[in-house]
């Protein structure tokens, strides 16, 4: 199946552009071209919503957590707490509003955005215990925020969506409050190196996500240090996924991930868990993110409807 025609105009600008270009040398200048190029995708933050960022303290120093709320929310809340995507090495506050979408117009609810430390200076665990102390800071101080504690569902993208997962796991075993739902864009779930000659008709060819990359990624974040396999890292590799929240999973085609998803998917049913799992067809790895596609507008609306039905308690039976 071919590229969705935009998706495929935008890969061939992007390649014209590489041609006339040296590629960035550094990881600075490397993550500074990512956030650009995501920031240009950015369709506006509403007038009606106010941000404010907060310093939260972690282990050996502090994050930000931006909270974005739009005019007229009740005085406590409901809140989704979102993780940006960027393979464990890049992305920021401002990319995760554009991965964010328009959900601040589709949905009355608070979101929070938390801008966790980066691997390969704060290879995990680092990460993820940013995004738990984030999330465990919005339940201490949901008096103060005006937040429902008992209404707050997590999501992510791509390497987001691995920082979710683990928090869900993370937040089960700490027997921290558990969120009300998990939304898992384009999860990475399985960080054991992938298999390069793996499905060759699949990804190569249109210039998205590449199993390379993703072990560049992966060795990032590890820093040849943990165990690929710790279910922390990997939740695939979780034994038990019994008293998960429910899951709503959205994957790609044209994706090296894409089966990650699906197989938690399946795993979350074997322990009991409810959640549904979306393909979008003829999409890389988030490639929805991209205006102008009729799947941007439609995925983002998908991710509305999943965290409304999460916040009134309607999602699963």
């Amino acid at each position: 199946m071919p590229l969705d025609p935009p998706i495929q105009r935008i890969i061939d600008l992007l390649a014209a552009h590489r041609d006339t270009n040296e590629p960035p040398g550094t990881l600075e200048e490397r993550r500074k071209l990512a956030n650009a190029t995501m920031r240009l995708a950015f369709t506006g933050r509403p007038d009606d919503v106010t941000a404010t960022d907060h310093r939260v303290p972690v282990a050996d120093g502090e994050i930000t957590v931006r909270i974005l709320r739009p005019a007229g929310l009740p005085a406590v809340a409901p809140m989704f707490y979102f993780i940006h995507g960027g393979g464990w090495f890049q992305g920021d506050l401002d990319t995760a509003e554009v991965e964010l979408g328009p959900i601040t117009s589709l949905v009355s609810c608070a979101v929070a955005l938390v801008d966790y430390r980066l691997a390969p200076e704060h290879p995990y665990p680092v990460p993820l215990e940013d995004c738990v102390a984030g999330y465990a800071w919005l339940h201490a101080n949901h008096a103060e925020l005006g937040l429902d504690p008992e209404r707050i569902a997590v999501g992510g993208c791509s390497a987001g969506g691995n920082l979710a997962a683990a928090l869900c796991l993370v937040a089960r075993d700490r027997e921290l409050p558990m969120p009300c739902a998990q939304l898992l864009d384009v999860p990475c779930l399985d960080l054991t190196e992938m298999d390069t000659d793996a499905d060759p008709e699949a990804i190569l060819d249109f210039g998205g996500l590449t199993p390379e990359a993703c072990n560049e990624f992966f060795d990032l974040y590890l820093a040849g240090v943990t165990d690929p396999r710790d279910p922390r890292v990997s939740p695939l590799y979780e034994p038990d996924l019994s008293g998960l929240p429910p899951a709503v999973i959205t994957v790609a085609e044209y994706d090296p991930v894409r089966d990650q998803g699906e197989r938690y998917l399946t795993r979350m049913h074997e322990a009991g868990v409810p959640g549904a799992a979306f393909r979008v067809l003829a999409h890389l790895h988030g490639g929805w993110v991209i205006p102008g596609t009729i799947t941007h507008a439609l995925v983002g609306d998908l991710r509305a409807a999943s965290v409304r039905r999460a916040l009134t308690g309607t999602l699963a039976p």
